[in-house]
């Protein structure tokens, strides 16, 4: 009896060393909170302090890596201080809302108007009903993901 009693305890701690393990592999999924006013970029050092400017990479190790301008962001992973094939995501906040979104499925517009922390001037929207909103109150060139890297 004793034997069953430990053939049991032992296969439920290895159940909950399973699932920890699981949950720590997919914990990452995502962005992750910018702590504005308090996080730094870590491509010019400066304090992310506007939401609507934000953005975020996360490696395909889970590590996140903030940035107060997409410029900055564009800036790190061309300078070679990360390899490009070694993230999983980019995140862009709607401009709307400042949720993280990913970047690949948003709408882009530079406007001077919209005087980002780094002057990269370039807001990111889910919707293009509001991109082209944006666009007809300060004007400025609408933009893709791909025309960002170039």
């Amino acid at each position: 009896m004793k034997n069953i009693s430990f053939k049991i305890a032992l296969f439920s701690a290895i159940m909950v060393f399973v699932f920890t393990c699981l949950h720590a592999c997919t914990s990452n999924a995502g962005p992750q909170p910018i702590q504005y006013g308090k996080d730094q970029c870590v491509y010019c050092k400066m304090t992310i302090s506007d939401a609507r400017f934000g953005t975020q990479l996360v490696t395909k190790k889970g590590r996140a890596y903030n940035f107060d301008d997409v410029q900055c962001m564009i800036a790190y992973v061309e300078d070679g201080d990360i390899n490009r094939d070694d993230v999983a995501a980019f995140y862009l906040p709607d401009f709307k809302t400042s949720e993280l979104k990913p970047a690949e499925d948003m709408f882009y517009l530079k406007s001077e108007a919209l005087k980002s922390p780094m002057r990269g001037d370039i807001a990111a929207f889910v919707n293009k009903s509001d991109m082209e909103e944006t666009l007809k109150e300060v004007g400025g060139t609408p933009l893709t993901w791909e025309d960002l890297w170039e």
